[in-house]
C-alpha cells in the first residue's frame, strides 16, 4: 500500500497533466485510506467546482478539508470562497473569508479581493473599489495585481458621476 504522501503527490502531477480522472481516482484513493486527508478533500472540491461543475459535492468537500484541516491549510479557505461567490452565496462567502482571514500563512490580497468580489456583487460599488485597492497593495505577486487593475478598470465603468469623483477625490 503506497502513503498517501505518494499519492497526493501523484495526483497533483495527475492534476497538472490535466488528467483529471486518474487524479480524481488518486483523491479517492487517498480518501480511503485516510478520510481526514484534508488536502484530498481540497482537491476534490477543486475538481467538482471547477471541472465537473457539481455545487454540491464541491460544498461537500471544501467544507471537510477545513474541518480537518485544523487551520494548517489556508488555500482551502480561498478556494472555498471562490465557489460561494460563483454560486451567489454571498454571506456564506463572507464568513468563511473572514475565518480564512485568521488562519496563519492565508492569501490575504485573495481574500480581500473576494470580499471586492461580493461586494461588486451585491452592487456596492464604492467598496468594491476600496477592497479592490486594499488588495493590490497587500500583494506582492505582480500577475495578481494586474488581475487587480484589470478589475478596478472595469469596476470603475459601472460607477456613477457622483461615484468617481468620490474615488478619485477621496480614494475610498
Amino acid at each position: 500500500m503506497q502513503d498517501v504522501d505518494s499519492l497526493f503527490i501523484e495526483a497533483g502531477r495527475a492534476i497538472d497533466e490535466s488528467d483529471l480522472v486518474a487524479a480524481k481516482s488518486l483523491l479517492e484513493e487517498i480518501l480511503m485510506i485516510d478520510p481526514g486527508y484534508s488536502r484530498a478533500h481540497n482537491y476534490l472540491g477543486w475538481i467538482y467546482e471547477t471541472r465537473l461543475k457539481n455545487f454540491e459535492k464541491a460544498k461537500r468537500h471544501y467544507e471537510l478539508a477545513i474541518k480537518f484541516s485544523q487551520g494548517d491549510y489556508p488555500v482551502v479557505y480561498v478556494n472555498y470562497a471562490y465557489l460561494l461567490i460563483e454560486y451567489d452565496c454571498y454571506e456564506d462567502a463572507l464568513t468563511i473569508i473572514e475565518d480564512g482571514m485568521k488562519i496563519k500563512g492565508a492569501d490575504r490580497a485573495t481574500l480581500i479581493y473576494q470580499k471586492g468580489k461580493v461586494a461588486e456583487s451585491l452592487q456596492e460599488f464604492t467598496e468594491a473599489y476600496r477592497l479592490y485597492n486594499y488588495s493590490r497593495k497587500l500583494s506582492f505577486n505582480k500577475d495578481f495585481m494586474n488581475l487587480i487593475d484589470m478589475e478596478i478598470e472595469r469596476l470603475f465603468a459601472k460607477l456613477s458621476f457622483c461615484q468617481k469623483i468620490k474615488v478619485k477625490v477621496k480614494g475610498v
